[in-house]
């Protein structure tokens, strides 16, 4: 009965150290993205966007008529947005 119980000791806390080894990770990966002194500046934003959703980022063309909405759209949502957390704002 006493190996068992060791047994299970043994498989719990190797259990708990394989669950806290990824946020140990995570807790590294952090601060040394957000270092200013790594060489990461010199990988194009989207390239980060295409390795880690599979989306490609297009380069926005001012003489597109089809950037030049989208363009407008998204300052007009912007534009609201600020208009709403002003008046959120204004309440509190």
């Amino acid at each position: 009965m006493k190996f068992l119980a060791s047994i299970a000791m043994i498989v719990l806390a190797s259990a708990a150290m394989a669950q806290r080894a990824p946020k140990a990770a995570v807790d590294q990966l952090i601060p040394w993205l957000l270092d200013e002194d790594q060489q990461l500046r010199s990988v194009p934003f989207s390239e980060v966007i295409l390795d880690t959703t599979g989306k490609k980022v297009l380069r926005f063309d001012s003489n597109n008529p089809v950037h030049q909405r989208v363009a407008k759209a998204i300052s007009a949502a912007r534009d609201e947005t600020i208009e709403c957390s002003r008046q959120c704002h204004s309440k509190c």
